[in-house]
């Protein structure tokens, strides 16, 4: 069996283990995770652009440039927008000061169909926010960049799954906040 890396394969496996984990942590932690990573995407974009407002040009930037092997400052605050994504979502994931807590008030069947379609959701917004951050776009402010663009479009060219996920964005933003509140009106929790 001859395996080749690739985009595709890349993202296929990062897709099956963002549900794989959502499976294990179960629905109302998923929840969980979906609402922090909506926190994160912000904070972490913000976080990019105080970098880079403040470090632009700085030495501590070259640094980064040098030990990372990044190459432009743009991608240097890729880089910190990625990571501070990443160590966000992880944050709200296990100490977030909020609760999730769904009605169990259906079959088995459709408790897990529903566990797996929230897996499913968090897995693409996790992906398309990712992608987002690579496309050098801020979803607070400020234009993308072009070479940040360019490193997107290097790979959007390489893989059908990441020109999807770019190509259905809008639907990965907004499908978990929907799922949830239609899910929510339509719980039968007491109170």
């Amino acid at each position: 069996m001859n395996i080749s890396l690739s985009w595709d394969l890349f993202v296929v496996v990062f897709f099956v283990v963002i549900i794989a984990y959502s499976l294990i942590i179960g629905r109302n932690n998923t929840l969980k995770v979906i609402l922090g990573t909506y926190v994160a995407a912000l904070a972490a974009d913000a976080i990019g652009n105080l970098f880079g407002k403040y470090f632009t040009g700085s030495e501590l930037l070259l640094k980064l440039l040098k030990f990372a092997a990044l190459g432009t400052e743009d991608a240097a605050i890729v880089f910190v927008k990625v990571i501070a994504f990443v160590a966000l979502v992880i944050l709200f994931s296990v100490k977030g000061s909020f609760f999730v807590d769904t009605a169990n008030d259906r079959s088995g069947p459709i408790r897990l169909i529903i566990s797996f379609l929230y897996a499913a959701l968090s897995a693409g917004l996790i992906i398309s926010i990712i992608l987002v951050f690579v496309s050098g776009i801020s979803f607070i402010g400020g234009d993308g960049t072009s070479a940040n663009s360019a490193a997107l479009w290097e790979i959007y060219n390489q893989s059908k799954f990441v020109r999807s996920f770019v190509a259905n964005s809008y639907f990965w933003f907004s499908a978990p906040a929907i799922a949830f509140l239609v899910h929510s009106l339509y719980s039968q929790k007491e109170s």
